[in-house]
C-alpha cells in the first residue's frame, strides 16, 4: 500500500514514452511537478527533444522543457484519473460539477485509484486541492476558499456509508462497502467511538435519521450501553464539577429520548434523565446550559418545561434569572432566540404581566440585558406585546440602550460590531419612537441634554456615527447642536499641546499598536473576503467591513495627531497657591452651599463619576488659575453657576 505520495496514483503510466505517444494522437497527457504542481502536456518535438507543457497552477503556458528533466524529476500521471481529468479540456467540466455538488464522489473517485482504496488524509487533501483548484474561478483565493470547501465536503462524507472517515489528521480515509441496515453501522460506530463527543454526534445523527432506517438499533440492550455512558460523564461532574459538559449530557438524553422512543415505553423515566442533570444546576448552571444547548424553539422550550416541573412554583424565577443573567447579553451568546422564547414561553403561561413588572424593574436598575433591550426595540409595535413593551418606550430605555452599548464596548476586545449598537444605528426611528411617542408626551429638553452628553462620551460609537446619532436628536431639540459645538469647542483636537499621565499615554499607544498590527490587518482580510461574495454594490459584508476600515483607519490618524502633542507629567509642578494640572481642590457651589472636591489631571485621565476631571474638559478649564477664597462663575451649556474656592491641595500629595 502506497498511501503517503502526495500525487495521484491509480495506474501511473509506465514511461515518459507512454506520454509521448498519447501526445501524437492529439490528447494531452499529464505530469506532476514537485514546485509547479499538475502539468498538462501539450506537444513533443521529435527532432529537439522538448515537450511543450502548460502548468495551470502557475499560470504558465506553453513552457518548453527537455524530455530528460523528466526523467526521476516529473511524474507522468494517469490520464483517466480524476486529477488529470479535472484539467482535461473536455472533463474539466465534469469534474467541476462533482465538486460543487457531490464532494464525497470526488473522495470515492481518488480513493479508487489507490491499490487497496486506502490513502492518508495528508495525501487526499493535497489531491483534493489540485482538483478543486480546476474547478476555482479566476481571481479567488485559493488556501482560502478550499479550507471552506473542504469543511463543507468533511461533513458530507461522514454521512456517506461507503467511506471510513478517520477521526485524526494523518489517518486512513478508505473505502467501504456501503453497509445493508444504516442502524446497525451507525451504532457499530457509536461503540467503537474513540471519545465522548464522538458518542454524542453519533447518537444525535441515530436521533436524526428516518425511523425505518436505524430501526434495528432501537433496542433495549443499546438503550442500557448508552445509558450507561452518560451516567458514567454524568459521574465525572460529580467529581470533578466540569460545567462545560451540562449543555452537551442534556443534549444526548434528548437524543437518546428521541432515537429510543418508538421502541422503548416511557422511554423518558429511564436514568439518566433530563430532570436529573436540571436538578445538578445551580443558577449559574442553568444558565450556561440555556446558553449552550442549540438555539431552536424545540430545545428552548424543552428546557423551560423541565425548570417548570423542577422548581414547582418558584419556576417563573428560574426563567427570569435566565433573562437577567450577566452572560445572556454577551457578543458571541447568540441569545436572541432564546431570549424571544423565553417571552413566550411566560407569556402562554399567563406571566405577561409579571414579564412587564419585571422589565420595567429592570429597566429603572439597569439590569435590561442587551439581548432583552433589542427584543423590546423590535416589538415596539407589536399588538400581541402591547402590554409589556408600552411602558419601558421612555427615555430611560434610550439610556439604558447608550450604558449598554458602552459598557459593552468597554469589555470587548472584539472588533466585530456590537449587535444592540447595529440597532440603534439601523432604525433611524427607534430615537424619535423613544423621546417623543406618539401617545405619549415629549421627553423635556434637560432629559434629551442628558441623554446627549452621554451619547457624547460614549466609548461604543465612532465620531461619524455620533454625528449621525446626534442629527437625529437635533430634530427633536435643535439646542443638541450647541451642545455638541460647545463640547468640542474645548476638544483635545484643538489644543497645541496635551499634558498626560505615563499610564494614559501608554493606553493610548497600545491602542494604536492593536489598531496597526492587529485590527487593521483582520478588517483588511476581511474585506478581501467579502469581496469574493460576488457584487459590491449588494454585499453588506463588503460595506461593513470597508465602514469598519474607515473607522480604524481614522482612529489611528487621530491617535498619531494626539500623541504627536502629548507631553507626559507627573502632576508635581502644581502648587497651593492657584488652581492647576495636577490640583486637588475643594470648591462650595453657591446654588445649594454644596462642598465638592475634585482632581484635575490630564487630557486622558478624567473620570467624572469618580470626580476626576480632564483639565481640558469644559468644567475643569473654568475652575483652572483660580485662588484660594476667590469667587467665580462658570457657565456650562447656557446654565450659570457660582463656586467658592475652599482649599487647593497638590494631588500627587495625598496619593
Amino acid at each position: 500500500m502506497s498511501n503517503k505520495a502526495h500525487n495521484p496514483q491509480g495506474g501511473k503510466i509506465n514511461s515518459l514514452q507512454a506520454a509521448i505517444d498519447l501526445v501524437a494522437t492529439g490528447q494531452p497527457a499529464f505530469c506532476l511537478h514537485q514546485a509547479w504542481g499538475i502539468g498538462v502536456i501539450r506537444a513533443y518535438d521529435e527532432a529537439t527533444k522538448r515537450l511543450t507543457v502548460d502548468f495551470p497552477e502557475q499560470n504558465k503556458k506553453a513552457h518548453a522543457m527537455d524530455a530528460a528533466f523528466f526523467l526521476g524529476k516529473i511524474e507522468v500521471i494517469n490520464p483517466n484519473g480524476i486529477v488529470a481529468k479535472a484539467y482535461g479540456d473536455a472533463t474539466k467540466a465534469e469534474v467541476a460539477n462533482m465538486v460543487a455538488n457531490d464532494p464525497a464522489g470526488v473522495v470515492k473517485a481518488l480513493l479508487a485509484e489507490y491499490p487497496t482504496g486506502e490513502c492518508t488524509s495528508y495525501a487526499l487533501e493535497a489531491n483534493l486541492d489540485r482538483v478543486y483548484f480546476a474547478s476555482l474561478p479566476a481571481g479567488k483565493d485559493r488556501a482560502t476558499s478550499f479550507k471552506a470547501w473542504w469543511t463543507k465536503a468533511r461533513a458530507a462524507l461522514r454521512k456517506d456509508r461507503a467511506i471510513l472517515v478517520p477521526e485524526r489528521k494523518g489517518g486512513l480515509y478508505a473505502l467501504l462497502e456501503a453497509p445493508k441496515d444504516l442502524g446497525e453501522d451507525l451504532f457499530a460506530q457509536y461503540e467503537s467511538a474513540p471519545n465522548f463527543e464522538r458518542k454524542l454526534a453519533l447518537l444525535e445523527e441515530l436521533a436524526g435519521s428516518a425511523a425505518a432506517e436505524t430501526r434495528s438499533a432501537a433496542t433495549t440492550a443499546n438503550l442500557e450501553k448508552v445509558s450507561a455512558d452518560l451516567i458514567k460523564e454524568i459521574k465525572k461532574l460529580e467529581t470533578a464539577r466540569k460545567r462545560d459538559n451540562l449543555p452537551a449530557i442534556l443534549g444526548g438524553i434528548w437524543n437518546r429520548d428521541k432515537f429510543f422512543r418508538s421502541a422503548v415505553e416511557n422511554v423518558e423515566t429511564v436514568s439518566p434523565t433530563a430532570s436529573e442533570i436540571i436538578a445538578l444546576c445551580t443558577e449559574s448552571d442553568l444558565a450556561f446550559v440555556a446558553l449552550n444547548i442549540p438555539h431552536t424553539t424545540e430545545k428552548i422550550r424543552s428546557l423551560l418545561d423541565l425548570v417548570r416541573a423542577h422548581h414547582g412554583d418558584n419556576w417563573s424565577e428560574r426563567a427570569f434569572d435566565l433573562l437577567r443573567n450577566r452572560d445572556i447579553g454577551g457578543t458571541k451568546s447568540g441569545s436572541a432566540k432564546l431570549v424571544s422564547e423565553s417571552i413566550a414561553y411566560l407569556c402562554d403561561q399567563e406571566l405577561a404581566a409579571a414579564v412587564s413588572a419585571r422589565f420595567a424593574q429592570w429597566l429603572e436598575t439597569r439590569e435590561l440585558r442587551a439581548p432583552v433591550i433589542i427584543w423590546v426595540i423590535k416589538n415596539r409595535d407589536s399588538k400581541k406585546y402591547a402590554d409589556i413593551v408600552g411602558r419601558l418606550i421612555n427615555p430611560s430605555l434610550l439610556g439604558a440602550i447608550l450604558s449598554s452599548i458602552d459598557t459593552e464596548s468597554l469589555e470587548s476586545n472584539s472588533t466585530a460590531r456590537i449587535p444592540l449598537a447595529n440597532e440603534l444605528i439601523k432604525d433611524k426611528e427607534l430615537i424619535a419612537n423613544i423621546l417623543v411617542p406618539a401617545d405619549g408626551k415629549k421627553a423635556d429638553s434637560e432629559t434629551i441634554f442628558d441623554l446627549t452628553r452621554t451619547m457624547m462620551s460614549s466609548q461604543g460609537f465612532d465620531e461619524m456615527t455620533k454625528k449621525a446619532l446626534l442629527s437625529r436628536l437635533a430634530k427633536i431639540e435643535p439646542h443638541v447642536q450647541r451642545l455638541a459645538k460647545s463640547k468640542h469647542s474645548g476638544s483635545e483636537a484643538e489644543e497645541k499641546e496635551l499634558l498626560v499621565s505615563k499610564h494614559s499615554k501608554e493606553e493610548k499607544e497600545r491602542e494604536l499598536e492593536d489598531i496597526v498590527k492587529v485590527r487593521l490587518p483582520a478588517v483588511k482580510e476581511a474585506i478581501q473576503i467579502a469581496k469574493e461574495h460576488g457584487d459590491l454594490k449588494e454585499n453588506s459584508e463588503y460595506k461593513m467591513a470597508r465602514q469598519d476600515h474607515d473607522t480604524l483607519a481614522a482612529r489611528r490618524a487621530e491617535l498619531d495627531a494626539l500623541l504627536k502633542k502629548a507631553k507626559v507629567t507627573d502632576f508635581k509642578e502644581a502648587n497651593t497657591d492657584t488652581i492647576s494640572v495636577g490640583s486637588s481642590v475643594v470648591l462650595r457651589r453657591g446654588s445649594d452651599q454644596t462642598e465638592f472636591a475634585y482632581d484635575l489631571l490630564g487630557a486622558w485621565d478624567g473620570e467624572p463619576e469618580k470626580y476626576i476631571l480632564s483639565y481640558i474638559s469644559p468644567l475643569a478649564k473654568q475652575f483652572l488659575n483660580h485662588k484660594t477664597g476667590e469667587t467665580f462663575t462658570t457657565n456650562i451649556n447656557g446654565k450659570a453657576e457660582s463656586w467658592t474656592v475652599v482649599r487647593i491641595t497638590r494631588w500627587v500629595d495625598k496619593r
